[in-house]
C-alpha cells in the first residue's frame, strides 16, 4: 500500500515514476485470496478504526464488503469461547473478563495512581505478571477471559510474543473510532487494483542494490538497473533487517540501529472450505483457550457469517505462527481437524476433511520475513522517525513500520506513501 500510493500521489502531479515490485502480483502484505470460491485476505484483513480512515470512503466506493468484528464481545452475541477441552464456557461472565481486562489495561497505562511493578518494567509479561490491577475476586470463567484479553489477544494484536513486547511504548499506537471492519467482499485486492490503475508498474522485478551517488541513485534488479534522481523505498522492515538488500554507501548507523531494535512479528492464517457448516454460524469468532506451550488454535474467525459461504480461519502469531509454520500441511489440517471436532463435534457431528484450505506462511516468505512491526522491548521512541528519514534527500522511506502512530496497519501504510511522495515534492 505505501509504494502504490507514494507512486499515486507522484503520478497525479504529474512526476515520471515506476514502480519496482519482487512479487507476480501487487499489495505486498496484504494478499486477497479467491482460491476457495469466496475471498480471503491472507495478510491485512481489516480497516481497524474505520471513523476518519482514509480506506472507509475508498471501500464504500469500491462496493467492497465489509462487516463489524465485535472483538470484545460486547453484544454478547458475537464470541463464544471454549476452555482446553472443548467445553464452551459462560460467555456472560467470560465477556466481564474481557472487559475488565480491557479496563485495567486503560487504566494502567492513564491513572496517576498507578504503579508500575518496576523502574525498569517494559515488557508485557512484567506488567501483567506483576503490575496489571486484577479485580480481587473473579469467577473461573472471569479469569479465563480476563486472561485472553490480557495476553493472548495483546499477543495477536502484536503478532508478537508477551516477553517481547514494550507495553509502555505501544501507548503510542493511535487506534482510529468505530471498531474493526473485516472487509470480506473483494477484499484489500480491489483497493490496490483501483490505487494502481494506469500507473507503471513493473512486476517480478525483486530490487538487489541500491546505489546513492551525487544526483542519481542507481537501483540494480533481476531485470537490470534502474536510475533515477530519487526513490521511495517501501520495503518491510522484515527484508530491511534480513541485509538482503545492499546499500552503498551503507545506511547510517542510526538508521541500522532503529531497523533492528523495531520489532516485527509473525501472523498466519488458514482457510478452511466445507461442503456446509459445522459450527456455529451465527458468531462471529471463536476463542479456545488451549494448553500446551505454545497454546495453539486459541482464535478462529467465522468467515461464514459474513459471506454465507462456509469458511473459517484459523489464526496464529507470534511463537504460535513460528511453531505451525515448522508444520507441513497434514499436520497443520490434522491439528485444526481434531480441534474443530473437539469444539464443534458434540452439535454438529464428524468434521470431514475440508474442501479445500490456504494458508500463508509470511515468515518464510523472503520477500516479507514476517507480517508487520510491533514495539519492542529494547526499542527506542525516535526509532520510527530514524527510520523515515530520508538520506541525502535522494532516498526516501514510507511503509507502516514508519508510521509513528499508525503502524502495523493499512491506512498508516497508506499514510506514508502519502508522505514519502510529498517529502519528494518539496524538494523538486
Amino acid at each position: 500500500m505505501a509504494g502504490i500510493m507514494a507512486t499515486r500521489t507522484l503520478h497525479d502531479a504529474g512526476y515520471d515514476v515506476t514502480v519496482l515490485e519482487a512479487r507476480d502480483r501487487l499489495g505486498g502484505r496484504t494478499h486477497t485470496d479467491s482460491s476457495l470460491g469466496s475471498t480471503v485476505d491472507l495478510g491485512a484483513a481489516w480497516i481497524h478504526g474505520p471513523d476518519g480512515n482514509p480506506l472507509t470512503p475508498l471501500a464504500e466506493q469500491l462496493g467492497v464488503g465489509m462487516g463489524y468484528t465485535d472483538f470484545l464481545n460486547r453484544s454478547g452475541t458475537a464470541v463464544q469461547a471454549y476452555s482446553h477441552d472443548g467445553t464452551p464456557l459462560n460467555m456472560a461472565e467470560y465477556t466481564r473478563g474481557q472487559l475488565l481486562a480491557d479496563a485495567a489495561v486503560l487504566n494502567a497505562k492513564a491513572s496517576i495512581l498507578y504503579q508500575p511493578p518496576t523502574n525498569d518494567a517494559r515488557s508485557l509479561k512484567d506488567w501483567v505478571e506483576h503490575g496489571l490491577p486484577q479485580p480481587a475476586t473473579m469467577t473461573p470463567d472471569e479469569q479465563r477471559g480476563f486472561h485472553y484479553w490480557s495476553v493472548i489477544r495483546a499477543e495477536y494484536n502484536d503478532n508478537a510474543d508477551w516477553d517481547l513486547i514494550d507495553w509502555p511504548l505501544s501507548g503510542r499506537y493511535v487506534k482510529l473510532p468505530g471498531g474493526d471492519l473485516l472487509l470480506h467482499g473483494g477484499g484489500f485486492k480491489v483497493l490496490i487494483d483501483h490505487l494502481a490503475a494506469g500507473l507503471d508498474v513493473r512486476l517480478g522485478t525483486a530490487v538487489t542494490h541500491i546505489t546513492i551517488t551525487p544526483g542519481q541513485v542507481q537501483v540494480q534488479t533481476n531485470r537490470g538497473t534502474f536510475s533515477a534522481s530519487r526513490v521511495i523505498l517501501t520495503l518491510p522492515l522484515g527484508v530491511l533487517k534480513s541485509g538482503q538488500i545492499q546499500f552503498d554507501p551503507p545506511l547510517p548507523d542510526a538508521k541500522q540501529q532503529a531497523i533492528q531494535r523495531i520489532g516485527f512479528g509473525n501472523y498466519e492464517k488458514l482457510a478452511l472450505r466445507f461442503d456446509k457448516f459445522y459450527w456455529p454460524q451465527d458468531k462471529q469468532r471463536f476463542n479456545y483457550l488451549s494448553e500446551g506451550k505454545p497454546s495453539l488454535f486459541n482464535a478462529w474467525l467465522n468467515t461464514g457469517f459474513y459471506t454465507g459461504q462456509p469458511i473459517i480461519t484459523a489464526y496464529h502469531a507470534g511463537r504460535r505462527a513460528r511453531e505451525i509454520n515448522r508444520w507441513g500441511d497434514g499436520v497443520f489440517l490434522e491439528g485444526a481437524l481434531a480441534v474443530m471436532q473437539r469444539l464443534f463435534g458434540d452439535k454438529f457431528g464428524p468434521i470431514p476433511t475440508p474442501q479445500a484450505y490456504v494458508r500463508s506462511n509470511w515468515q518464510n516468505d523472503p520477500l516479507a520475513n514476517g507480517s508487520y512491526s510491533f514495539d519492542q522491548v529494547g526499542q527506542r521512541p525516535d526509532d520510527r522517525q530514524t527510520l523515515a528519514e530520508p538520506i541525502n534527500q535522494q532516498l526516501f522511506f514510507a511503509g507502516e513500520a514508519t508510521h509513528p502512530h499508525f503502524y502495523a496497519t493499512v491506512h498508516g501504510a497508506y499514510e506514508t506513501g502519502v508522505r514519502a511522495a510529498r517529502e519528494v515534492i518539496g524538494e523538486r
